[in-house]
């Protein structure tokens, strides 16, 4: 068998008293991309950490290229040929691609940087990976692709030995998912080995080679992924076999509209939309990125100011002024963007909870131990993986952030949730846990209003599927079993034009 370019195994790693990883191994062979597999909160990240230097293991023996790693520090790990691109892009976005290329290892003479060898060295791994942007180009002036393309250049110019990519393609269109995987497949070539971790299943089998699955915290088997499916790996992520057929609601009731948009504008994005929301409806809001999706949801809401129209309550027009009119009625928007938007990474789980429904917890004295009380229940309810109710969001899975939102929410009771983007950058299991809690809040009484990229999802979930074109309705379908996604595409490309 070929030598191994990295050997990790025996690896242990707990936070303050939590077992984050227990005896965890990993094998990458030169050229290479390895796949790494499992649930938000799973390890992956924490392993990762650890491989770069950033965490520091407990107990067992890292190998990179027949030699043992005993350093602990990021900078020494990334001389050893070791480089990680993160989800969140670690550039400085107000000097050039030339000077982030550099970072750390300056070409210079007697202190002062030679520009013209720095300009130089930059260019020749820009056009090594394809991209044809001046090296003196600001990084903010960047698209999310060109910055992820000025990641990998600066990792291969360190002469990487292994490139680890966390969810590279999140952010990224399918175009420039395919410029991505002929980059990976050239630095294969080269010999350098690839771990890639993804929750897009279709893509593993598009570049993987192989794959390792961990199972809370654990390593539970490596498999060839020319030798597997879709069904065996979500059952070995998640210890049970997870549906993708469509769910039955049996808990509309077609004779009261809940909620009605009618002929609302917004700037030259939104043009003259209209849906309605039936109680107990899960409604689907499809489109292109870019569509308008996301804008409509926040014009709903009250966060962006719409320029003509109106949206109606169970009959009662709101006002559009604030998002707290939209709260206080019972309209709820779970933005895609849960860092930015959804949550306090800086603030507890409780806090985060606690934070919509302050008025539910005294007034004015908050009642500390009530919030305590709740946080734990939801803990409970939602299966969140956390080591306390006190532990800082940051701290938390994507899947177990998510959950913290939902939760937030639930507690407001309100009578329509708007989910954007639900499952974005979450495993195949705690979407399935998610789905369930749509599914229950529905049954309660409930409306959604679901916004997704993902047509598996909204034909499994939605009752009746909604299409945006350049910011108008190009289509109202019924979720039946003769529904296509080539169907729902051909509205969302075409706007139903035939010939196009």
């Amino acid at each position: 068998m070929e030598k191994c370019i990295l050997e990790m195994s025996g690896i242990c790693k707990s936070f303050f008293g939590v077992q984050i990883l227990k005896d965890v191994e990993l094998q990458v062979m030169p050229g290479e991309v390895h796949v790494l597999l499992g649930e938000n909160g799973a390890g992956k990240s924490t392993l990762i950490k650890v491989l770069s230097g950033a965490y520091r293991k407990e107990e067992g023996c890292i190998v990179l290229d027949g030699e043992e790693l005993c350093c602990d520090c990021p900078k020494e790990i990334i001389g050893k040929g070791i480089s990680v691109i993160y989800q969140e892009f670690n550039l400085n976005p107000y000097v050039s691609i030339y000077e982030n290329i550099l970072m750390g290892k300056e070409i210079a003479n007697k202190g002062i940087i030679n520009t013209a060898k720095s300009i130089e060295f930059a260019k020749k791994y820009l056009d090594l990976i394809g991209l044809d942007v001046d090296p003196c180009t600001l990084v903010s002036e960047l698209s999310v692709a060109q910055k992820q393309m000025v990641e990998i250049a600066k990792a291969i110019s360190c002469d990487v030995k292994l490139l680890v990519l966390d969810e590279p393609t999140a952010a990224i269109t399918d175009k420039e998912t395919e410029k991505l995987f002929e980059i990976i497949r050239n630095l294969k070539k080269k010999g350098i080995g690839i771990i890639y971790i993804s929750h897009r299943m279709s893509e593993l089998f598009e570049i993987g080679d192989r794959c390792t699955v961990l199972r809370d915290g654990e390593y539970v088997t490596t498999v060839d992924l020319d030798k597997t499916d879709v069904d065996e790996l979500t059952k070995l992520m998640v210890g049970r076999n997870v549906s993708f057929e469509r769910v039955e609601n049996n808990y509309i009731d077609d004779s009261t509209k809940v909620l009605e948009v009618k002929n609302v504008d917004y700037k030259d994005i939104l043009k003259d939309v209209s849906i309605e929301l039936k109680k107990g409806e899960i409604l689907g809001l499809s489109g292109l990125v870019g569509a308008g999706r996301t804008e409509l949801a926040k014009c709903i809401v009250g966060a962006y100011k719409k320029t003509n129209g109106e949206v109606y309550l169970n009959g009662e027009k709101l006002k559009g002024k604030d998002v707290k009119e939209s709260i206080d009625k019972g309209i709820v928007y779970l933005s895609e963007d849960r860092k930015d938007e959804g949550l306090i990474l800086i603030h507890t789980l409780t806090d985060n909870i606690a934070l919509p429904n302050l008025e539910k917890f005294g007034n004015p004295v908050l009642d500390i131990n009530k919030m305590v009380e709740v946080s734990k229940d939801y803990i409970s309810k939602l299966k969140i993986k956390t080591s306390s109710h006190l532990a800082e969001m940051k701290n938390l899975s994507g899947g177990n952030q998510q959950k913290v939102v939902i939760a937030k929410w639930l507690h407001s009771d309100a009578s329509v949730y708007i989910f954007d983007e639900p499952t974005r950058g979450i495993d195949v299991g705690a979407r399935d846990e998610i789905y369930n809690i749509m599914l229950d809040l529905v049954k309660n009484g409930a409306s959604i209003l679901m916004i997704s990229s993902d047509l598996v999802e909204i034909q499994k979930m939605c009752n009746r599927i909604v299409v945006l074109k350049d910011g108008r309705v190009t289509a109202n379908l019924q979720n039946t079993d003769d529904l296509t996604q080539e169907k729902i595409l051909h509205y969302a490309l075409t706007g139903g034009e035939q010939g196009e």
